[in-house]
């Protein structure tokens, strides 16, 4: 394995990128082999494919990956959310696929929300991924009853046994969690639509602009001759 990763290091240092994502089932995630899977990280692989670069994927905590990202050079994260608040942060290249944010909640809750605000409610605590693009949009509405963990499973388990509320969360993400815990996907039910937002590939803010337009390039060469979809349907359908 040291020998594998050394391999992997020299790899990436040649391409002058360091490629990084998080597990965020079902666009990024690892099988039960150990490989790096899932819609994003195929459509990542088709590109690096197309520009003759071998970098490896490496899989880390969100949140790690984050603050390197922010604070060192010839880095690449996937799957990012492009907000406001990130725009001149990083540079992008997507959309990628789209992301639904919804809350969850116990399916024996009263709860009910007939808009964002109604869950503002200071009785509700609300479990949110750590430094996730839903948690930071909550944070920037002016939700104080957050409950933030470093591993969204978590919160999935949190919020069965009572320990939340609210759950906050993609529903993609939500419904591929329910099923690889095992967990009866009656005990949980969606009881409002956050927003859908679309995934993007984020590089450094120093990333060259010619390497921003080829991989848009591919990316947009591969939605038009039908690749892209292709990926879709083999994790969608």
């Amino acid at each position: 394995m040291k020998k594998i990763l050394l391999i992997c290091f020299a790899i990436v240092m040649l391409n002058g990128f360091d490629i990084t994502t998080e597990n965020y089932p079902p666009y990024n995630y690892t099988d039960d082999k150990g490989k790096i899977v899932g819609i994003t990280t195929d459509i990542v692989r088709e590109i690096l494919k197309e520009i003759k670069n071998d970098s490896c994927i490496e899989m880390m905590p969100w949140a790690r990956a984050y603050k390197d990202i922010i604070n060192q050079p010839d880095k690449i994260l996937f799957s990012m959310t492009r907000t406001p608040q990130r725009e001149y942060m990083f540079k992008w290249v997507g959309p990628i696929a789209q992301n639904t944010w919804v809350f969850y909640a116990r399916t024996n809750s009263k709860i009910k929300l007939h808009n964002l605000n109604d869950a503002k409610n200071p009785r509700y605590k609300i479990g949110t991924y750590m430094d996730d693009a839903i948690e930071l949009y909550l944070k920037h509405k002016g939700f104080y009853n957050i409950y933030s963990v470093p591993n969204d499973n978590l919160n999935l388990k949190k919020l069965i046994r009572g320990r939340i509320n609210l759950w906050a969360t993609g529903e993609e993400q939500a419904l591929f969690k329910i099923k690889s815990l095992g967990i009866n996907s009656n005990k949980i039910t969606k009881i409002f639509q956050i927003k859908k937002v679309p995934l993007y590939i984020a590089f450094s803010r120093t990333t060259p602009n010619s390497v921003i337009n080829q991989w848009q390039n591919i990316l947009d060469q591969m939605k038009e001759d039908g690749r892209y979809q292709k990926i879709l349907n083999k994790y969608l359908k």
